[in-house]
């Protein structure tokens, strides 16, 4: 140490360590001696921590560009830049000064930091935008700034292509979207000359022609001529060309097609109202047999009858079911009164009586079986023979049987009638419903969505239906009618097809003017992929989509013939990777030093790697798998011995629990709560650390263990409950307390003696339940509180005792409000508790101290709560320093990778930067300190190691460049 410096600043010392402290202990305010000291200091480390703790910008722009040291420079300019963007951050109305710090940062990473920046001032982003030229910068400005007249000035300056789509589609602004759309568009139609314009209106054209040929081959088309009519105002506005002639023409034909299917509209609407009006002539002549039959004037009026069941039977089908029914009930009932009436004739003696029994066994038999539609016509042909046989009379047996079994297979034959026509309007409904959805269908719809639609609503019908079609007869006339406008669906799916083919096509010329990438060989297959699944279309155009599609393809694999090579020498690559992952694992099962769990996560990673890495070529593929089969199998059945080592250790595990299990029990019922807590407890972490046992016995043994802690615990609680009892017994104190106190209130009464002798029994009433405390405390103190200001009015002396502790009080608040500046501090925390412990030991100060005492509490609460958000910040600035000194290990590693007599000198300079950056971060999370350090120090020293043996080898050689 020179004698002088003992008369210097410590920041003027020779001694340049000395000089680096002085600088550490130097704060923000003394600018002009680390101004001097980056100045003028001869050492360039001392120059570079007072350049690291300088602010003047002037000064820092000048060392930047003067000093002699690069290290120094490059300090020097980034402390610099920071200084012009904090300054240009903070400054509402930047100067003109300001505004020319601009120039140095406009196309650095500061850059974006200022136009991110939401405070940043409007004029220093608009003049950013105007010198900037890194693309980056102005689509950042482009698409995240709030003011649309800077957005839209850094979208004019954006040239790229890529960052033009990102703003159209991204940006804030509705009008830079709008404008980056259009210059995009712009610049497309400049590139084809128009041709793609001339290409989309072409299409556009044919489009048009082919949805008319379309909607004129509709079966209804009356049901899309308001379509049509739409189609050909939009061909006048598009300007159809060469294709007018031809939708013309179309229009012509369909205008046609519509006055016919008009004419037959009208015709059906005629037919439909004859056939109301026969309908209404039919029921109203059916309400009029119905008449006779109920007055009994069916043989009056016979021939009028006739002709009614004449003129219903001839339009029968015109009816619904329920008329039809109410037909036949007439039918039958005209015929039972005319047999009334008929003459009995004598059945010849001839007549062969032997058959009866016969016909009322078939007739027992039809009443033992369930009826059905046939059921009725088999009754009807045993009643018409029964009838040709001789009448019975009176009460003949076998007419009785006759009778009895033809009236219980009537009233079945009813109930089936009626429960089958229900299930036919039940049915009917549904079919009803089906055909309205059919009627329902969009045409405009994906023609394969409709194809599946009516499929399904076929499916439907038909398992509705069944076997009983004939019934549905009427339905099913509807349900065709209503399908009839799909049955040129194979037309349209040809048209559609065609379409789709169309774009694909288009998609495809696009793409064999790209170059060649793995994102072009996957649109590539992509659409390979979608032709195959688009349908079929008309024979007539299929080689020629099939020689477009080709050439192409051909096309476009000829683009990417080189980075198809690429593909391949990736594959390669994959190739060899994959190959050393299997030396990997063959070299795992012969390691026998290495712990078989390390060697299973080994394993594991090494199967995750063989997943992320690609395809082989093909060649290879049966090989290599075959080869990672044969080791993976190796491996496991190696691990499978493990396996069985590790259910020994398991055995050897269950013997150390039971052990713990017995020292647990001899604990139980011991009555020293905290001593045997803290043992069992240790115990508790003891079996934690004892490793696994044999699944068999983990329950037995962690249930004995658990039962004898638990033991021990629920004695411990019993007796705390009991304690818990006593707290509401000095709970019950305290609110006597309170309520003597607030007596002495009400009555005005009370000495200073009396309140002291109050204060010692509370004190001495021992703890309340932790949901009380607040409340009788609360209580406690307010009502104190003004029995002792009530004294302090009549007592100077108290009255002044009172006023030192509430200025105590009010300095302690001010105190931690101080302190809460700096909350980051653990002194300071220590502090805060001391006057924590201080206040309470003050006592109480009159009417003020409750107010005080919240002051106080809110003032501790906002100290400990910055406390906790400086450390996390501080924890977060430490795990961010972590990351940094990772990535300088990481850098100094990378060196070894390729170290030689060639790079080592380059190399030992590198260290010696990474060295100098190492010591510029700050501290990292304790945890990792040691760990981080020795990992940077050993890739440097071993740099240093090759350097100086390089070295050593050196002189041996020494003549060899004198020759040369």
């Amino acid at each position: 140490m020179s004698l002088f410096d003992a008369f210097k600043p410590k920041w003027q010392n020779s001694n340049p360590e000395k000089r680096l402290e002085a600088i550490a202990e130097l704060g923000a305010d003394n600018q002009d001696v680390l101004e001097r000291i980056a100045e003028s200091d001869t050492d360039a480390s001392v120059r570079i921590a007072a350049v690291k703790k300088l602010s003047i910008i002037a000064t820092l722009k000048k060392i930047s560009e003067r000093d002699s040291d690069e290290d120094v420079k490059r300090t020097a300019k980034t402390r610099y830049l920071e200084e012009v963007v904090k300054k240009l951050k903070t400054e509402a109305q930047p100067s003109a000064e300001d505004l020319a710090y601009l120039q140095d940062l406009k196309d650095t990473h500061y850059a974006e930091d200022l136009l991110k920046g939401v405070n940043t001032a409007g004029l220093v982003r608009a003049e950013l935008v105007k010198i900037c030229t890194k693309q980056s910068v102005l689509a950042l400005a482009a698409n995240r700034d709030l003011d649309e007249d800077i957005a839209m000035s850094a979208a004019r300056k954006v040239t790229s292509d890529s960052l033009l789509q990102d703003i159209a589609k991204n940006s804030r602004q509705p009008e830079v979207r709008k404008a980056a759309s259009e210059r995009i568009r712009a610049r497309k139609e400049a590139e084809d000359n128009g041709k793609k314009a001339a290409e989309l209106l072409a299409s556009k054209r044919e489009a048009l022609v082919q949805q008319a040929h379309f909607l004129a081959a509709q079966k209804e088309p009356l049901s899309v001529k308001a379509q049509f009519e739409s189609l050909m105002e939009e061909a006048a506005k598009l300007g159809m060309g060469d294709k007018q002639a031809t939708i013309d023409e179309v229009y012509a034909s369909f205008k046609k097609f519509c006055d016919e299917a008009d004419a037959a509209r009208i015709a059906a609407e005629k037919a439909e109202a004859e056939k109301q009006a026969k309908i209404a002539s039919l029921t109203a002549a059916l309400e009029e047999l119905e008449t006779l039959i109920s007055e009994n004037k069916v043989a009056d009026n016979a021939e009028r009858v006739d002709a009614i069941l004449a003129e219903c039977a001839e339009s029968k089908s015109l009816m619904d079911s329920a008329w039809t029914k109410r037909y036949n009930n007439a039918t039958f009932k005209v015929q039972d009164l005319r047999k009334v009436k008929e003459v009995v004739v004598d059945v010849p003696e001839a007549t062969d009586e032997s058959v009866r029994p016969e016909l009322l066994e078939r007739l027992k038999a039809l009443a033992d079986t369930d009826v059905n539609d046939m059921t009725k016509k088999h009754l009807h042909a045993i009643v018409r023979e029964w009838e040709k046989l001789p009448l019975l009379e009176g009460e003949d047996p076998m007419l009785q049987s006759y009778n009895g079994l033809r009236n219980t297979l009537s009233n079945k034959i009813s109930a089936y009638e009626e429960d089958s026509q229900k299930r036919f309007e039940a049915n009917s409904e549904k079919l009803k419903a089906i055909i309205e959805k059919v009627k329902a269908l969009d045409e405009n719809e994906d023609f394969r969505d409709l194809n599946k639609k009516v499929r399904e609503f076929y499916q439907q019908w038909k398992e509705i239906v069944g076997e009983n079609k004939f019934k549905y007869h009427d339905l099913w006339q509807e349900y065709k009618a209503a399908t009839a406008r799909f049955q040129e669906m194979q037309q349209w799916e040809n048209w559609h097809n065609e379409k789709d083919r169309d774009d694909l096509l288009l998609e495809m010329d696009a793409l064999t003017k790209e170059e060649g990438s793995q994102a072009v060989l996957a649109k590539l297959k992509d659409i390979t992929n979608r032709w195959k699944e688009i349908g079929p279309i008309s024979a007539a155009k299929l080689q020629e989509y099939r020689d477009h599609f080709q050439s192409n393809y051909e096309k476009i694999k000829e683009n990417c013939a080189g980075f198809i090579e690429e593909m391949n020498a990736e594959r390669q690559k994959n190739l060899a990777d994959k190959e050393a992952l299997c030396a990997k694992i063959e070299e795992l099962v012969k390691n026998t030093e290495m712990f078989w769990k390390d060697k299973y996560k080994a394993m594991q990673e090494i199967q995750e790697q063989w997943k992320s890495i690609g395809m082989v070529p093909k060649e290879n593929v049966a090989t290599l798998a075959e080869r990672f089969k044969a080791a993976t199998a190796a491996y496991y059945a190696q691990h499978k011995e493990n396996l069985k080592a590790e259910d020994e250790n398991r055995e050897a595990n269950y013997e150390k629990k039971v052990a713990l299990c017995m020292e647990a029990e001899a604990l139980k019922e011991s009555n020293d709560w905290n001593v045997t807590s803290n043992k069992l407890k240790q115990l508790q972490e003891s079996w934690k650390a004892v490793g696994p046992v044999p699944k068999s016995k983990s329950d037995e043994i962690w249930n004995r263990f658990r039962t004898a802690c638990d033991s021990f615990f629920e004695k411990k609680r019993a007796h705390f409950e009991e304690m818990d009892a006593s707290k509401q017994k000095n709970l019950d104190a305290k609110n006597a307390l309170c309520e003597k106190l607030e007596a002495m209130e009400a009555a005005g009464q009370g000495s200073l003696e009396e309140l002291k002798a109050v204060e010692a029994e509370w004190k001495a009433a021992g703890m309340v339940p932790k949901e009380a405390i607040e409340s009788i405390s609360n209580r406690y103190n307010t009502v104190y509180n003004k029995i002792l200001e009530r004294l302090a009015h009549a007592d100077s002396t108290l009255a002044q005792g009172l006023d030192v502790i509430k200025e105590k009080k009010n300095a302690m608040i001010d105190k931690v409000r101080q302190f809460a500046e700096s909350a980051g501090s653990n002194q300071l925390a220590d502090a805060v508790r001391e006057l924590q412990k201080e206040w309470r030991e003050l006592g109480f100060c009159g009417i003020e101290d409750m107010d005080l005492y919240k002051k106080f509490r809110e003032a501790c609460d906002d100290f400990f709560t910055r406390r906790r958000d400086q450390l996390d910040i501080q924890e977060q600035a430490r795990q961010n320093n972590l990351q940094k000194k990772l990535l300088l290990c990481e850098q100094a590693e990378d060196l070894l990778t390729d170290l030689n007599e060639q790079t080592v000198g380059a190399s030992m300079n590198k260290v010696k930067h990474l060295r100098r950056l190492w010591k510029e971060v700050g501290a990292v999370p304790r945890e990792h300190s040691e760990k981080t350090w020795q990992r940077f120090n050993s890739a440097c020293d071993k740099v240093f190691a090759f350097g100086r043996k390089d070295k050593e080898e050196t002189p041996a050689a020494a003549a060899v460049p004198a020759e040369a």
